[in-house]
């Protein structure tokens, strides 16, 4: 039985539904978007890797001193910082975001039974079931539980399972950008006029301001979902809360999952199984 399906009771004499996996072939387009998650991988490592090696290995940069210095405390710091965002980025890059099971093509006779008694939602891409507050997204070709969006930036959509490393990847980055944009500042002030030192130093100024881009747009970012994960909300029912059918009926910015900031933050945060949403949409009915 799948995991979005809520057991039912064993009774005497009633056949249960089992769902059969189907393990699709790798077609054309699945091996495109692998090239293309493997490319945005590759893109954020290698831009990432080329700011922090034109901040810390200028020779006036703080971090550069302490490495000559032998302050072992200073670089470990920075280094941990460098580390924990790249941790959660491929985290949140190469894990499941809560992938809906596909159903085989043998079980397709009992799809009708299965729709009307786990779920009134139907993907027509997938011709299955969809649980509540998943979507069909196309550029992954898969419905995602708790669909926030597709992150190009990723490689990967942003789901129910995933969602929690997206944002602390945001954070922490947030930190290192401001922390690299620090050491650059400092590295300007310690010279003498500024255009012959924008003259001896061009990759530091364009790592500067790939900085300040990255920095206003990761805390946007940052800011826009810290709002959503409040309110129980996701990008896609925040964007389209008018046109997804369970939402209708409630005010805008408002949802049936909100049970406080701080509930909602620890469901966020610490529920890693996959929920039934479904529960809390009958409790209220």
């Amino acid at each position: 039985m799948d995991p979005f399906v809520e057991r039912p009771e064993k009774q005497e004499q009633q056949p249960t539904l089992q769902l059969v996996l189907e393990e699709r072939s790798e077609t054309q387009d699945d091996r495109k978007r692998r090239y293309i998650r493997i490319a945005a991988r590759c893109g954020h490592t290698f831009l990432s890797l080329f700011v922090l090696a034109g901040v810390c290995f200028n020779s006036n940069s703080s971090i550069y001193q302490a490495v000559e210095g032998e302050d072992n405390l200073t670089v470990v710091i920075f280094v941990a910082m460098v580390v924990v965002p790249f941790t959660f980025y491929y985290v949140a890059s190469l894990l499941n975001p809560g992938y809906v099971p596909i159903v085989a093509e043998e079980m397709a006779a009992d799809r009708a039974t299965l729709l009307k008694s786990t779920s009134n939602y139907y993907c027509r891409w997938c011709d299955q079931a969809q649980p509540m507050r998943s979507k069909h997204c196309r550029e992954c070709n898969r419905c995602v539980r708790r669909f926030d969006h597709h992150c190009p930036w990723l490689g990967n959509c942003v789901g129910e399972r995933n969602h929690r490393y997206f944002v602390l990847f945001l954070f922490f980055e947030d930190l290192l950008i401001f922390r690299c944009i620090g050491l650059a500042w400092d590295t300007s002030r310690s010279s003498g006029e500024a255009l012959q030192w924008i003259q001896f130093n061009g990759i530091l100024v364009i790592c500067a301001i790939v900085l300040v881009i990255g920095a206003l747009a990761v805390s946007a970012l940052f800011c826009c979902h810290m709002y959503l994960v409040l309110n129980g909300l996701t990008t896609w029912e925040h964007v389209s809360h008018n046109k997804i059918t369970y939402l209708k009926r409630w005010p805008e910015d408002s949802t049936p999952f909100n049970f406080g900031y701080c509930k909602n933050c620890f469901v966020f945060c610490c529920y890693c199984s996959t929920q039934n949403w479904e529960k809390y949409i009958k409790s209220l009915t």
